[in-house]
């Protein structure tokens, strides 16, 4: 199964809360069973450091991390504006899923 991690920080990091907004309506705009496979970790919760580093996360936040099954498929730190992240959900989805 696919899936899409953000790894965040809004208590800490400055692009990581100007990121929330983009990803959070990006998301609200996809269907439920997609919206389904986009989650969010937050390096300020016990449970998001652990998930980070299960997925094996290094630093660079905000992150997107993808997986295939157990395969990580893709892994871009940085900032992404509205259409910038649009177009790496339609490129995921439409290649993994």
């Amino acid at each position: 199964m696919f899936k899409l991690y953000a790894i965040v920080n809004y208590q800490t990091c400055g692009w990581c809360k100007k990121f929330r907004p983009v990803l959070q309506s990006n998301t609200r705009a996809m269907n439920p069973r997609s919206q389904a496979m986009v989650e969010e970790v937050d390096l300020s919760t016990p449970a998001g450091k652990a998930k980070a580093s299960e997925l094996g996360f290094s630093g660079g936040i905000p992150c997107l991390i993808a997986t295939k099954g157990e395969t990580q498929v893709y892994n871009k730190p940085g900032y992404q504006d509205g259409k910038a992240f649009a177009q790496t959900l339609f490129t995921l989805f439409s290649t993994y899923v």
